[in-house]
């Protein structure tokens, strides 16, 4: 079949892309879809590397999400890691601290679209899996393969970094063929090779010395720069907790009062119900005063007819005593 048929199948990349952009509830469908399709067009293989595509992760598809949605703030995301690579690369710690303050504001920033992109499409996500997200993001800045996976738009998993080591990226991806890596080397990676063999090219015991001294100088740089960032990790990690547990606190409370506010509006409607009630009984009791005033006031009569009845009834037996001789 023609690849200008308009009933044929989409190439494995452009399935990928239109797959990963979808939400997670209608991902196996579509997928299932596009095999389907794949197969009927008598290409096997690709039916079975379409139905092969895992479904990402929740935390995966919201990275992907602003790679579709938000590409912009996604590419400034990760140009920001560049420059902190290029800066750890060069042991800047004055740029280093700059950029890892304008990083933590700008993973907020981004993370925040997310999740409200994530509400507007009736798929909220909670603060574990942005944070997730957050790590992914993250890792992207420090590794430039995993931020051309990140902007592939296709991750199936999160990424996780280890310092700035490179990120374990297999099987993070749906279509690894397609992603390109021209940028993916790190800032600055020959540079600190070159410049130690001029100095040797140079010789001399005092160069010597030289280099070595700035080499050591280098070292204790680098484990400086690697305790800084550890201590600033550790009190990011402690902040983001302290974070998260207001947060829950927030939550619990917010829920708390829902139910709180839930009881009241059933205690109202009780109480009106008890109100209808009473109504009802005043009536009733009206009614059973008003007959019970009309009893007593017939028993009233009754007793005077009886009365009068029983005197009636004493004067004749007076004058029936009287009259005998």
């Amino acid at each position: 079949m023609s690849s200008a048929d308009p009933h044929s199948p989409p190439p494995l990349g452009a399935a990928v892309v239109e797959l990963y952009a979808l939400l997670p509830a209608e991902f196996t469908a579509a997928r299932n879809a596009r095999a389907a399709d794949a197969g009927r067009a008598g290409d096997k293989e690709l039916a079975k590397r379409i139905k092969a595509l895992p479904k990402p992760s929740t935390a995966a598809w919201l990275v992907n999400l602003l790679a579709h949605q938000r590409r912009e703030d996604l590419e400034q995301v990760l140009e920001l890691g560049a420059a902190l690579r290029e800066a750890q690369e060069d042991l800047d710690q004055k740029q280093l601290r700059r950029l890892s303050t304008e990083r933590q504001r700008l993973l907020r920033a981004i993370v925040r679209q997310a999740r409200d992109l994530a509400s507007e499409l009736d798929h909220p996500v909670s603060e574990s899996l942005a944070a997730e997200a957050e790590q992914t993001l993250w890792a992207a800045m420090t590794d430039p393969s995993a931020a051309d996976a990140v902007a592939s738009g296709q991750l199936v998993r999160s990424l996780a970094a280890s310092g700035w080591e490179e990120v374990d990226l297999d099987g993070a991806v749906a279509d690894p063929d397609s992603i390109s890596h021209g940028a993916g080397g790190r800032a600055g990676s020959g540079s600190a090779a070159d410049g130690a063999g001029t100095a040797k090219d140079k010789g001399g015991s005092s160069d010597s010395a030289a280099v070595r001294r700035r080499q050591a100088e280098a070292r204790r740089a680098v484990r400086k720069a690697e305790t800084d960032l550890e201590e600033a990790a550790g009190a990011e990690r402690r902040a983001q907790e302290a974070l998260d547990t207001a947060q829950r606190e927030v939550d619990e409370s917010a829920g708390r009062r829902d139910e709180l506010t839930d009881e009241i509006d059933e205690l109202r409607e009780r109480i009106r119900q008890l109100e209808r009630e009473v109504a009802t009984v005043d009536r009733r009791s009206g009614k059973l005063e008003r007959e019970r005033d009309n009893a007593r006031r017939t028993a009233r009569a009754a007793r005077r007819t009886a009365e009068k009845a029983r005197q009636k009834l004493a004067d004749a037996q007076d004058l029936s005593d009287g009259g005998t001789p």
